[in-house]
């Protein structure tokens, strides 16, 4: 079992060890996340989340994202977690099947902001190890996902707990008792419910967090949990052992995907060949007789015509590709409650028929492929089929395209001269001496 070995590398790994390409991949998934948690309050999960702060905690010191609120650990970790995801345009991980960064940053910057000696460079390597440790945990839970599908709030709470207690130079004992009891008190993040149901619960994402948080506070006083993590082994189609062997030493970060649209990674292959589409043949829309999107099975279940929340939306591949159809863009006010009745989009989602098929089945997870076919009145068929999108890691989106991301994301909260210092204090990340200076910013 890979124990011994996880928590080597997350009380071994330190700064200096870190390669220059997986320093920058931890500050594009700061600056991603922080988009990200901005772009969360055009959602109404974010005026309920903040409501959260007078049960888990409304006195405190922590930062939550773009308010003037100063709260607890739990409270913190509980709505910057919320907020970072409920718009879907996080980052995201192809194998593991679900989002790390939403997880593991906000309980690791909580942490740090508590401890009045983290530094830049400790921050950086408590997100590497997180992603390091959550990631590969993803891979295992989810290596059977056809079966039995975790959300990220229930692989990634294990990134969550390595990257705290990494920022807590936790004793060894302490640290194994905060991934263990991190493997029975983690939601079982049943994500397939909330989708079906288009609700605000979604993948788990704001209480795994915080779970994880309180599994490592009650480590650090003593509390035990099991002796290893994993446990469930005849649930996964992975060897465990296998999964772990490059750990420290190939880095999953490196394979971060980032999202240009507000919306399920399944739904973005669909979205760029309709964005193609109608760049390479803008065809009238009122002629259009059917539109036919082919894809792998698990897409097939997003399949809302008419959604009736924003994560229903979000969780919509007729409703945001007839989106990029008719305004050649998907942003996250076009998933915002007042678009949900948008006759324009709802007379091309109608319009819309999804099918399973087999020769783009098998490229899932390693891939997310979708053929769009637009039949025409007049019989012609205009097709596009895309398997890789701008932001997938072997297409990834530069420093550049995520900067501008924060700013549209963030243009709406805070001005361009601190949105300019925040892009800069991130750059330079290894030189802040204590988190502080950071996250007073982004209050």
């Amino acid at each position: 079992m890979p124990l011994p070995k996880v928590l080597s590398f997350i009380k071994n790994e330190n700064y200096d060890h870190l390669s220059s390409e997986v320093v920058t991949m931890a500050k594009k998934s700061l600056l991603d996340f922080i988009a990200s948690t901005y772009t969360g309050y055009q959602c109404k999960t974010s005026s309920i989340a903040l409501k959260s702060a007078n049960w888990i905690g409304e006195k405190g010191y922590c930062t939550v994202i773009g308010s003037e609120k100063q709260v607890s650990p739990f409270a913190a970790t509980f709505i910057n977690a919320t907020l970072s995801s409920c718009m879907d345009i996080d980052d995201g991980h192809r194998d593991a099947v679900g989002h790390p960064g939403c997880m593991i940053i906000p309980p690791v910057l909580t942490s740090g902001e508590l401890d009045k000696n983290c530094t830049g460079k400790e921050l950086i390597t408590a997100i590497v190890v997180g992603y390091e440790v959550g990631i590969r945990c993803g891979i295992v839970m989810n290596s059977n996902h056809k079966q039995l599908f975790y959300g990220s709030g229930g692989w990634a709470l294990f990134g969550s707990a390595s990257g705290v207690a990494k920022i807590k130079r936790l004793t060894e004992e302490s640290l194994k008792n905060s991934l263990t009891i991190a493997e029975v008190y983690g939601p079982t993040a049943q994500c397939g419910k909330s989708i079906a149901a288009g609700s605000m619960t979604k993948e788990s994402v704001g209480w795994g967090a915080t779970t994880a948080l309180m599994g490592v506070l009650l480590a650090e006083h003593g509390f035990t949990g099991p002796n290893n993590i994993l446990m469930d082994k005849h649930l996964y189609n992975s060897d465990i052992e296998t999964v772990f062997e490059t750990l420290g030493e190939k880095y999953e970060i490196k394979n971060i995907y980032f999202k240009q649209y507000p919306a399920c990674k399944w739904a973005h292959s669909p979205i760029t060949a309709a964005l193609n589409i109608m760049k390479e043949f803008n065809p009238n829309l009122e002629e259009i007789d059917e539109i036919i999107i082919e894809t792998f099975s698990k897409a097939v279940t997003l399949n809302h015509i008419k959604p009736q929340t924003t994560e229903a939306a979000q969780y919509s591949i007729p409703f945001t590709v007839a989106t990029a159809l008719c305004y050649g863009a998907v942003e996250p006010f076009h998933v915002s409650e007042e678009h949900l009745k948008n006759h324009k989009i709802y007379s091309i989602a109608k319009k819309i028929r999804m099918i399973q098929v087999d020769d783009l089945e098998k490229d899932f997870p390693r891939k997310r492929p979708a053929r769009l076919k637009i039949k025409m009145k007049d019989k012609e068929v205009f097709t596009n089929e895309v398997k890789l999108v701008k932001g997938d890691s072997e297409n990834p989106l530069l420093w550049e395209d995520l900067v501008d991301k924060f700013h549209r994301c963030s243009k709406d909260f805070i001005d361009s001269e601190r949105r300019e210092e925040i892009i800069e204090r991130i750059k330079n990340l290894e030189n802040i001496t204590n988190l502080k200076e950071f996250t007073s910013l982004l209050r």
